[in-house]
């Protein structure tokens, strides 16, 4: 029970300081805001095991792990959440943590490939219901952003059909980026799962682990992320691209609290929860975060979804449901 409470939590962190960073998004671009929440990160756990007087435990973690756990990373934070905020940037939070929040899949896909896992029929079931899900979430899209335009727009036909291209094209690459998410944090959660059971074996100290691998995993997913946000800067630079740099007070208070929240409280409560309950129960949990951020962006961010799209959201949530039970 105390796993699957830790779940809630966790993804409670996640939707809540997403539904935060939805508001930054007009002055800070999704590589960003996924650097500045893990740079904040970096800080709260290096200076959590300095407090604890624990931070000479990283040393007792063998070279493996280290690299078990900068993968883990690497796919899920540096892959998974760059992608989801982007994604998050053009589809909303609801739709995009929908399509992306489809991980659970893709975990018992790599689980069939490399850990031998037999096959279930439900798969197949699992696939047409995810599949028709995300083509209505995808169709619903589509006909909002057009009747949107059509309503500010007093071109004719032939301009609304030139719309209409551009944003399957936008709404296609959109979903493309969750798939990329979902990809990321399917195999990020594996292998947290597998290197925090490794961990307690080696420091005999289970209430540290999550803690010890978060001070290995940050630090080394920041550094790829300044890379990523100096060269964006660059190519902006480079470009001529007028973008403005400066960011209001009120944005960096949105992006420290939504770091707080998401990530220096969510990260610490999603690798307790894949460690003490499994990352299967947790997948299971994190799948109905869409509901969750429903009522979040209506309030905070006014977005709204169709009757079309909200059965394509149950549908697509129905899919990851049947794979995990």
């Amino acid at each position: 029970m105390l796993g699957e409470i830790i779940a809630i939590l966790a993804v409670l962190t996640f939707v809540a300081s997403n539904v935060i960073f939805r508001k930054t998004e007009h002055e800070a671009s999704p590589t960003f805001i996924n650097f500045f929440r893990t740079a904040m990160g970096t800080l709260t756990f290096i200076f959590i095991a300095l407090f604890l007087n624990e931070l000479d435990l990283i040393f007792q973690i063998p070279w493996e792990l280290w690299m078990l756990l900068i993968l883990s990373f690497v796919f899920g934070q540096v892959i998974g959440d760059t992608a989801y905020f982007i994604a998050q940037e053009r589809l909303g939070t609801t739709i995009a943590l929908a399509i992306s929040m489809t991980f659970p899949l893709f975990t018992f896909i790599l689980s069939l490939i490399f850990l031998d896992k037999p096959f279930k029929l439900n798969l197949i079931f699992s696939l047409i219901l995810i599949g028709v899900g995300i083509t209505i979430i995808g169709k619903s899209k589509i006909d909002t952003q057009n009747s949107d335009k059509d309503k500010k727009s007093i071109s004719k036909k032939a301009l609304k059909k030139r719309f209409q291209a551009l944003f399957e094209k936008e709404v296609v690459k959109a979903i493309i980026f969750c798939f990329a998410a979902s990809l990321g944090w399917a195999v990020g959660a594996v292998m947290i799962e597998f290197a925090t059971i490794r961990i307690d074996k080696i420091i005999l100290a289970e209430q540290l682990s999550s803690i010890i691998g978060n001070v290995i995993r940050f630090p080394f997913a920041l550094l790829i992320l300044s890379s990523m946000v100096w060269r964006e800067n660059y190519l902006n630079r480079t470009n001529n691209f007028s973008t403005n740099t400066k960011k209001s007070l009120r944005t960096w208070v949105l992006l420290i609290v939504a770091s707080i929240i998401g990530t220096s409280l969510g990260a610490y409560l999603y690798t307790e929860s894949v460690h003490v309950a499994g990352a299967d129960v947790v997948a299971l949990i994190a799948s109905a975060s869409p509901l969750f951020a429903l009522p979040m962006t209506y309030f905070i961010n006014k977005e709204t979804i169709s009757q079309f799209g909200f059965i394509g959201v149950i549908l697509t949530i129905c899919g990851v449901v049947v794979i995990i039970l």
